[in-house]
């Protein structure tokens, strides 16, 4: 008889490893609602690198922004009839004239977006008070392992060893991580929390870093944690961080926040869940957040349909199935959600971040043929919400 898969072998050689920044390398954790998009140092570092590549995403199915609609501008401003084989039917178009229509049209299109709800990073500094640079990191080796959804990422920063574990919990919006460096005793490295206001932008990660003026963000501290509120326009988000061992947040300008870990350790571990409304329950821990990937991960790979090429003498079998495997993990943490599937999923605003119907074929029906039928069942019911 044949012998079973080993479905860990399988999957873990497959395992994405990340040697230098590239802005088209970035690695990503989620769960279907929410993703997390990180560079070569494990979390949102340097962003601004990665803008014009695979941006940097804090994502969920829930956040989204509409600008304030100051002109009073009306859907049905920007219908126009059609004939649809004999019955006049009208469709939302993008209309030239009059300029109102047009106006009115193009806020519709651009309102609502996608939320990027904040970026977390290393905030690393060299001993003259100088911000370390790309160029100063070397040694790199970060590793995403689809078996159990961790990254993992090592590196020197002038010679001093920096380690990052980075998890999405598999049933919250939020992200795990832990840190490691003698960096931390001397008060060079740090963690930063910095949050934009959305660009409105067709293509973009919808990030805008130039107007502080237009929203705010609000610190309040609880025990070994603090609530930061976040309010732009008429959308109210929270982000709530807590961490391990001691630590003081502050807010180093604004809608930038730093987290300092005491200098008599060398490791902090922390998360941060992001909500719409105001969190009440305490954050799952590293460890607790580590444990719900490993199972929930093991239980998706072990349960479904599996092909192994490893048997195979075609010199094509080895990277047909890395694209399997990694496919099948792409679509499970950006298009396994509540909604049907957005074109770039969860990482970046493509069309202003919105989903597409035709993507429910592209991203998700394989679902269904890999006997994961209910990562596709999660979005059926939008149809009949809007019927």
């Amino acid at each position: 008889f044949a012998q079973p898969i080993d479905r860990k072998a399988l999957v873990e050689r497959h395992k994405v490893v990340v040697e230098k920044f590239d802005s088209l390398t970035s690695l990503t954790v989620g769960n279907g609602e929410f993703a997390f998009t990180v560079d070569a140092t494990g979390l949102q570092t340097f962003p601004e690198f990665y803008e014009k590549g695979i941006c940097l995403g804090t994502q969920s199915q829930w956040g989204w922004h509409s600008f304030s609609n100051l002109k009073n501008y009306r859907l049905e401003e920007s219908y126009k009839e059609y004939d649809f084989h004999g019955r006049k039917i009208k469709y939302l178009s993008q209309l030239k004239e009059p300029a109102h229509a047009k106006e009115s049209g193009d806020y519709f299109r651009v309102n609502p977006h996608r939320l990027h709800l904040g970026c977390i990073g290393l905030e690393l500094i060299n001993s003259d008070g100088s911000k370390v640079k790309m160029s100063d990191i070397s040694n790199i080796h970060e590793v995403l392992n689809p078996w159990n959804g961790e990254i993992h990422s090592t590196f020197l920063i002038k010679g001093k060893p920096v380690e990052v574990a980075t998890y999405c919990h598999q049933n919250k919006d939020m992200v795990a991580a832990k840190v490691h460096s003698p960096l931390i005793k001397e008060g060079l490295l740090k963690i930063n929390f910095r949050f934009p206001y959305p660009t409105g932008g067709h293509v973009d990660s919808g990030c805008d870093w130039n107007h502080p003026g237009k929203h705010g963000s609000r610190l309040t501290l609880i025990p070994a944690g603090a609530i930061i509120s976040r309010s732009l326009d008429t959308t109210v988000y929270y982000a709530k961080i807590e961490w391990s061992g001691k630590a003081t947040i502050r807010e180093k300008a604004k809608h930038y926040f730093v987290l300092s870990p005491s200098k008599n350790q060398d490791e902090i571990t922390f998360s941060c869940l992001f909500s719409p409304g105001k969190p009440v329950a305490k954050n799952p821990g590293f460890i607790e957040t580590a444990q719900n990937n490993h199972e929930v991960w093991k239980k998706y790979w072990t349960t479904g349909g599996a092909v192994d090429f490893s048997g195979s003498t075609d010199e094509r079998a080895p990277e047909l199935e890395r694209r399997i495997i990694l496919s099948q993990y792409l679509l499970r943490i950006q298009c396994a959600g509540s909604v049907p599937p957005q074109e770039t999923g969860l990482t970046c605003n493509s069309w202003y971040g919105k989903f597409h119907l035709e993507m429910h074929w592209w991203h998700e029906a394989h679902f269904a043929l890999w006997n994961h039928i209910e990562f596709l069942e999660k979005s059926m019911a939008w149809y009949k919400k809007i019927l």
